[in-house]
């Protein structure tokens, strides 16, 4: 589940440690960073945006080449930012199940990132906002080897939709959404949702980026 050491640094005000310690197995848990060792590359970080100067500390870490998940009483856009500006490869509620850490810890162990759904969604829409405003820069998607529905599936997936919501919109359930999804990565030949929105929207030189998961 983990990959190399494993370190979480917490705050006094937040410290649910029997959890982390059943989520996190083996992990050293740490309360504040200063008598952390030093960090290099390989480890994992995990530290709760609760830790004074978590920010600077994920810098100091990512740019050691260690892995750093920021961990969240409660997920919101800004801090989520904020967490990624300064080298996290993931965000993640701090409550959340063991089969959520293990999917955290995969994807950073991989070279993905990780964040909640609902944040992706908004996240993925800001994008192709963007992108929609750079007409310029956009060339007709060739969605043709897809079947009907799993265009249908592409569109919604590719504004920001999540499971769910392309599940209600199109009449179907979550399990066949993801086995939609699972076709289309595999017949365009993306591995994540950032690179479908970026493929469905017509940009030039997709393949080759961070895998982005979600809950």
């Amino acid at each position: 589940m983990t990959y190399g050491h494993s370190f979480l640094v917490y705050a006094p005000t937040f410290c649910p440690l029997d959890h982390w310690r059943r989520v996190l197995p083996g992990v050293h848990l740490y309360e504040t960073s200063a008598s952390l060792p030093t960090p290099c590359q390989g480890n994992t970080l995990w530290i709760c945006s609760d830790a004074p100067d978590w920010q600077g500390v994920s810098q100091n870490w990512s740019r050691s080449g260690s892995r750093v998940v920021v961990l969240t009483r409660e997920p919101r856009s800004d801090e989520m930012n904020l967490a990624l500006a300064s080298g996290a490869r993931a965000y993640v509620p701090a409550l959340a199940n063991s089969s959520v850490f293990r999917q955290v810890a995969e994807s950073v162990g991989s070279g993905g990132l990780w964040l909640p759904e609902n944040l992706l969604g908004n996240l993925l829409q800001l994008v192709s906002n963007a992108l929609d405003h750079a007409a310029n820069s956009r060339v007709e998607a060739d969605l043709s080897v897809l079947t009907t529905r799993e265009k249908e599936v592409a569109r919604q997936a590719s504004k920001g939709a999540s499971n769910r919501r392309i599940a209600e919109t199109l009449g179907i359930t979550e399990r066949t959404v993801k086995e939609h999804m699972g076709s289309v990565f595999r017949k365009l030949g993306v591995r994540d949702r950032m690179q479908l929105m970026l493929f469905v929207t017509g940009q030039p030189g997709v393949g080759g980026g961070d895998d982005v998961h979600q809950a």
